[in-house]
């Protein structure tokens, strides 16, 4: 009777301990984070290449400077609440991408080998739409399927219900440096582009505590620095309490919190689509590859699943022990 009472007793033990740590092991796998692209410039960027591909066309490949400009513009006109291809101070399109230094080839007076596409609409208006609508027209349908442009950037900003996206297509110079300087179509001097360096987001590591933190470096904006994280902009404005997309440099950003994950930018592949009214000629295409964010666990985790199976084993060798102290007693009782 003591027997069974104690093989009883073992066997509830183990379910007992099984039971406890099945659910933190799933836990603690459940849901990694993954980074949501829906509705950013890549998805832009993706449904202008498929449209290309559908008339037989190389995809653009992405340039990072254009990819600044067209954010600019996006940016410009959520602030503003209008459509329009000028800048601040009415800047053109020519000259942002120059001031931004940008290697534009073709007659810079008659605003280079570069072409824009802007729209925007209630924030439900998906990429995809954004494109459709464009191919609706001639001049923006050329922007997407040019044979002349191989380069692309896109901004896509959400302001007060509503969403703009732009794109802006180039062509760059054979040797990829900027042409000497010169009157452009803006009626300004077009500036051969080292006055306004890009600084790339060199990305931070959680602390201690999970939170990651950014610290803004002269000439970064906001869309940059979320692209970089693979995090949305509205994100990071919720975790700064921030009002608009103005930053300054020496600011620290919030960009995630509690997390045991390790950020990775998306690997930009220059994908090569020709959208614009020039005539130059695709010589290379490339694809544009997004590297999903590896997922790793903190040390911390790890250390409480290893102290949770080191007393797991405890108890089950306690109550195996037990066990055969109550079966030997019963044992001599019999005798």
């Amino acid at each position: 009777m003591m027997s069974r009472r104690a093989s009883s007793f073992i066997g509830v033990v183990v379910f007992v301990v099984l039971a406890v740590l099945r659910p933190t092991a799933i836990s603690r796998a459940e849901s990694p984070w993954q980074p949501g692209l829906e509705g950013s410039p890549y998805d832009l960027v993706n449904a202008v290449n498929a449209l290309r591909a559908s008339y037989g066309l190389a995809p653009y490949s992405i340039n990072p400077i254009l990819m600044y400009t067209a954010q600019a513009q996006a940016d410009f006109l959520a602030a503003t609440g209008s459509m329009t291809h000028s800048g601040p101070g009415g800047i053109s399109s020519t000259d942002r991408v120059l001031a931004a230094g940008y290697p534009l080839a073709g007659d810079l007076s008659l605003g280079g080998f570069l072409s824009e596409n802007i729209t925007g609409g209630h924030e439900s208006k998906s990429a995809q739409d954004a494109v459709d609508g464009w191919t609706g027209d001639a001049p923006h349908l050329n922007t997407m399927i040019s044979p002349n442009l191989t380069e692309i950037g896109a901004g896509v900003t959400v302001s007060g219900g509503r969403v703009y996206y732009v794109i802006d297509c180039a062509q760059p110079t054979t040797s990829r440096a900027p042409q000497a300087a010169g009157t452009s179509i803006g009626g300004g001097t077009a500036v051969p582009g080292v006055a306004a360096v890009i600084i790339p987001v060199t990305l931070s590591t959680p602390n201690a505590d999970g939170n990651l933190i950014h610290e803004v470096e002269a000439g970064q904006t906001l869309w940059q620095i979320a692209i970089a994280y693979e995090v949305k902009i509205n994100d990071i404005k919720g975790l700064n309490n921030l009002d608009d997309n103005s930053i300054y440099p020496g600011e620290k950003l919030l960009i995630k919190q509690g997390v045991g994950v390790s950020v990775a930018s998306p690997t930009e592949t220059p994908t090569q689509d020709a959208t614009s009214t020039s005539g130059l000629t695709l010589t290379a295409a490339h694809t544009l590859t997004l590297t999903p964010t590896p997922v790793v666990v903190s040390s911390a985790i790890s250390r409480n699943n290893s102290m949770i199976m080191k007393m797991a084993m405890g108890v089950i060798a306690l109550a195996l022990l037990g066990g055969g102290i109550f079966t030997w007693l019963g044992g001599r009782k019999k005798k």
